[in-house]
């Protein structure tokens, strides 16, 4: 005979007992197709969802792409005027440099001949200085007999011998 059961065998169970059986297979059965297929909605719904991200983040993305190389180009034009303004500094800055080295040798070459002017000043004050007493001492010795000349000259309006200068004037600075 063979291995079969006769009690598991759905012809000598009884009717009750085989609802019963169906109803448990028939609430497994149901409840996992509808996991299923809740569980296959929220696959395709999430499957969706991603690819739409995938394709807004590729817009998006090709977007930046787009603004960034256009951007780049700016900059990169930018960085070229930065650049030349830099090199075209450089080189005033060299020529500013030799004109200062320039200029300072024309300062001194200017504080040399101030020192030479100053010099050339002092002389001159001491040599009018020389001349001023040469004028009084001349004054003093020739007012004194030309002064009875004046009393015969008829514009002279009858004052007298002409006093003379002062004694000759010595400047404050200190130098004679």
């Amino acid at each position: 005979m063979s291995d079969f059961n006769e009690r598991n065998d759905a012809r000598h169970m009884d009717a009750d007992e085989y609802d019963v059986r169906s109803r448990r297979l028939q609430l497994i059965v149901y409840s996992s197709l509808v996991a299923f297929v809740v569980l296959a909605v929220y696959g395709f719904w999430l499957i969706t969802s991603l690819t739409r991200d995938v394709s807004r983040l590729a817009i998006e993305m090709s977007s930046m792409t787009r603004t960034i190389d256009r951007e780049m180009a700016v900059m990169a034009r930018k960085m070229g005027d930065i650049d030349e303004r830099m090199v075209s500094i450089n080189e005033n800055m060299l020529s500013m440099n030799r004109n200062i080295g320039s200029m300072t040798r024309d300062i001194s070459s200017m504080n040399t001949n101030i020192r030479s002017m100053a010099k050339d000043t002092t002389t001159m004050a001491g040599s009018t200085l020389n001349m001023q007493r040469d004028m009084w001492s001349l004054n003093r010795n020739v007012s004194g007999p030309l002064g009875m000349m004046n009393s015969f000259n008829p514009f002279s309006g009858g004052q007298g011998p002409f006093p003379g200068s002062p004694a000759p004037y010595y400047p404050q600075h200190g130098g004679r």
